[in-house]
């Protein structure tokens, strides 16, 4: 791959934002990271050919492309509004690239902000987990000015595997909130269904054999992945359940944006809110399974594990 003359840095050394920082470095690219917290800092700093920049607005003179990715739409906030943050040190020609999910209202006030100082933002939405984004393989969902996109394309080709530009700003948060809500709609379906499976003296582990061997319309990726963990009560090291309260609190927005009546939607947003405050928030998102447990008082997941009923 030819070598890339953009300066690039992420802000949020997490689980992807990390591998992403580490793959720019690796390519060549003079690539920047910055964390306020001092652990996920010290990581940054022993990837090789990393620099840690003390601050957003530091990333921001240091480079003419950043990254955002973030956990929380708090945190977002901070890194674009804060006193030192992106858009207090915004110029002409810089560019920023939000991969955080947020709601798309959000995703459209920090584009008008950005051009008000005359820089330019996108939004890069992330379509993987952590090993996909260490290994370069994320599908990036682009949207906002195409020109700016074209621009970061290198960078994407660097991080992942392909992109795709799909609208103005706002649209690749909702297309990546509509994405992200089927999965954890899927997540509380599969878990009723193992739920009443086992309570109706089925053996569960024929039932997951079933659907995934039949092929059938009760089949879906997330079935595939997960319904033998969520069954055994196993952390598989997917993603955090926070982020699912926080994704599916977004999409609960959008729909009333809309002015539409989407109760599933709105229930998942409900339960994964629920899950948190029953202490879920940082178990793997399958684990909102357990407030079925926790609601009849009866263990469905797990051989060994008591119920919750510590609401």
């Amino acid at each position: 791959m030819p070598a890339v003359s953009l300066r690039a840095g992420v802000i949020g050394l997490g689980a992807m934002g990390l591998p992403m920082a580490a793959n720019l470095a690796k390519a060549g690219v003079e690539a920047w990271g910055c964390d306020s917290d001092p652990a996920a800092r010290a990581r940054g700093a022993a990837v090789p050919g990393l620099k840690l920049a003390d601050s957003p607005a530091a990333m921001a003179r240091a480079c003419d492309v950043v990254f955002t990715c973030l956990p929380s739409v708090d945190a977002v906030a901070a890194v674009y509004r804060g006193a030192d943050g992106l858009i207090a040190a915004a110029r002409p020609g810089l560019i920023t690239a939000e991969s955080s999910t947020i709601d798309s209202a959000m995703a459209r006030d920090l584009a008008a902000a950005m051009q008000a100082r005359g820089a330019r933002h996108i939004e890069t939405l992330l379509v993987g987990r952590p090993p996909e984004s260490a290994a370069a393989q994320l599908f990036f969902v682009v949207s906002g000015d195409a020109a700016a996109a074209q621009r970061v394309e290198p960078l994407l080709r660097v991080m992942g595997r392909a992109w795709r530009h799909v609208g103005d700003n706002g649209a690749a948060n909702t297309i990546k909130l509509l994405q992200n809500g089927l999965g954890y709609v899927y997540a509380l379906a599969t878990a009723e269904a193992l739920a009443l499976a086992r309570t109706r003296g089925i053996d569960v582990a024929a039932f997951i054999d079933v659907v995934k061997q039949g092929g059938g319309i009760g089949w879906s990726k997330y079935f595939d992945l997960h319904a033998a963990g969520v069954a055994a009560a196993r952390d598989e090291g997917w993603g955090r359940l926070y982020i699912a309260a926080k994704d599916t609190e977004a999409l609960r927005r959008e729909t009333e944006a809309a002015g539409l009546d989407l109760p599933l939607f709105q229930a998942a947003a409900r339960d994964y809110r629920e899950a948190v405050e029953a202490g879920l928030a940082k178990e793997e998102f399958t684990a909102v399974s357990r407030l079925l447990e926790t609601r009849h008082g009866k263990r469905f997941f797990g051989s060994d594990r008591p119920p919750r009923q510590d609401r």
